[in-house]
């Protein structure tokens, strides 16, 4: 059984609520009607509902089974505004909310922060920036957590480690030049999100063109430096480095270049780049020259879940990524 086939049976196992705010779009709206219909997640689509009903109708999508949230009706507005003010957390204020709600991306997320969906799904129509500072806004950070991040997670057909061949990749998606507190979040972020996923521990590695100091300049310092605040937010965490990615990931190469006991070199399963443009050129080199699939970029570091997909991804792949936001869900509620 692949990967994506033991996501699909633990979002069956543990079915959530996914909020869905691009309800006139036809892709997403095929994709998430059959991941309901798969039982894979409960889908509410937000949005208008004659708007949606028209598109559906026109593209012949049966909508029986799927929920819609009116994002014209003013009762369920007042009714969710109010519920948010009174979260204990909260990072909008009451006018805020209620000025942004008439958008169905806003409406789904506070229907999220209010406990009236599981997780908030978009990205086909909406860009990254405006995803990102939208669940930012309404849903904050989690704990612990400076910035939010993106994690790829890659599952190589032919590789054969230590490890397996199943890995996170972070962060090539959101902070373009992490400073080192960020990349202790996104550490501490991939490290949860690649275990809820995969069932495994996280063994997580910073990368660097540099192994235990043998460089030395500004970007290895910032990694040295987020290496020990990661260790120290969460010391339960297997997280060691600075490694070259292959001490990194293969235990042959760790046993020359790492001079110490380490529980991650050699075998980690989740490896931090240094900055966005090191971990694009990477995982799409990848891509280009490793057979197998990649999911994601999977968003990490908010208050509750939230996935935002690829603009260009196809049906298959939104599919894939709805499976994904129900297990992320189930992982975060338990």
């Amino acid at each position: 059984m692949g990967f994506i086939d033991v996501i699909y049976e633990k979002a069956k196992a543990h079915k959530q609520r996914i909020a869905v705010p691009e309800c006139t779009n036809p892709s997403m709206m095929r994709a998430c009607v059959k991941a309901a219909v798969d039982g894979i997640a409960d889908i509410i689509f937000v949005g208008d509902p004659e708007i949606c009903k028209k598109t559906a109708k026109e593209n012949e999508i049966d909508l029986r089974g799927v929920k819609i949230a009116d994002v014209n009706d003013p009762v369920y507005q007042e009714e969710l505004v109010e519920k948010y003010a009174q979260l204990p957390k909260k990072v909008l204020g009451k006018k805020s909310v209620a000025k942004r709600i008439v958008s169905p991306l806003y409406m789904a997320l506070v229907m999220e922060a209010v406990g009236e969906a599981d997780c908030t799904f978009g990205g086909l129509d909406t860009t990254t920036y405006e995803f990102v500072m939208a669940a930012q806004g309404v849903l904050g950070l989690a704990s612990g957590v400076s910035a939010p991040s993106g994690m790829l997670m890659m599952e190589l057909d032919d590789y054969q480690g230590a490890q397996g061949n199943i890995f996170g990749m972070a962060d090539g998606a959101i902070n373009t030049e992490p400073t080192s507190d960020v990349l202790a979040s996104i550490a501490v972020s991939c490290c949860d999100t690649y275990s809820a996923l995969t069932g495994n521990e996280a063994l997580c590695a910073f990368l660097s063109y540099s192994t235990d100091g043998s460089g030395n300049s500004p970007s290895v310092f910032r990694v040295r430096e987020g290496l020990e605040k990661a260790k120290a937010l969460r010391p339960d965490l297997k997280i060691d480095g600075e490694f070259q990615a292959d001490a990194a990931i293969v235990e042959r190469v760790a046993e020359k270049k790492v001079k110490r006991a380490s529980k991650v070199a050699g075998k980690a399963n989740v490896l931090i780049y240094p900055d966005a443009a090191a971990c694009n050129i990477a995982t799409k080199l990848i891509q280009q020259f490793a057979p197998g699939h990649s999911y994601g970029p999977i968003y990490q570091g908010f208050g509750k879940p939230v996935l935002d997909c690829s603009r260009g991804d196809t049906e298959e792949r939104i599919y894939d990524n709805v499976a994904f936001c129900s297990v992320i869900a189930s992982g975060a509620a338990r």
